[in-house]
């Protein structure tokens, strides 16, 4: 039987530099590697991703939504794990604020976009950044799903249309 994972993953932006994790090496997903910061959907929250994306920036870095701006859904990333298919929303948002607290889930750092691809990143966060840092001017809502190309991750990018313009 395939379950479904939900999870939020956020990317702060503060001039050139963005806020990544280095995931504590204790951790039971992805230990040592580098991401936005998230996690799961509580049960509470289904259907609204964007409240978990708040409260997970909230915890995990002391920021709150209100020193965020423009905080936006911009990508539904699909990958199968064994028996799940995991979907993560992906948002980005501005904030001029620098500071953060500490957490167990890793230690945070503001990323100069020139070194993000120097670090040993999520696939999923690699793919994404990737992606946006080419095409950050488009407000669509995108969904990518990973594959492999000759062993190596590779993400297709479709984006979502309203059903009412194409109907």
């Amino acid at each position: 039987m395939i379950k479904l994972r939900e999870t939020t993953t956020a990317y702060l932006l503060n001039r050139d530099d963005i806020l990544l994790m280095k995931r504590a090496d204790n951790r039971k997903f992805a230990p040592g590697v580098w991401a936005g910061v998230g996690g799961h959907v509580e049960p509470n929250e289904l259907n609204n991703p964007y409240a978990t994306c708040v409260r997970e920036i909230l915890e995990e870095t002391g920021i709150h939504i209100n020193q965020i701006e423009n905080l936006t859904h911009r990508y539904i990333i699909l990958r199968r794990s064994k028996d799940e298919i995991r979907i993560q929303y992906v948002y980005f948002g501005h904030t001029n604020c620098r500071d953060f607290t500490d957490t167990e889930e890793g230690k945070l750092y503001w990323v100069d976009r020139e070194h993000l691809f120097d670090r040993q990143l999520a696939v999923t966060s690699k793919l994404s950044l990737e992606y946006y840092l080419s095409n950050n001017r488009s407000n669509e809502i995108m969904v990518g799903t990973v594959f492999a190309d000759n062993l190596a991750p590779r993400m297709n990018w479709c984006p979502v249309q309203d059903w009412e313009e194409i109907r």
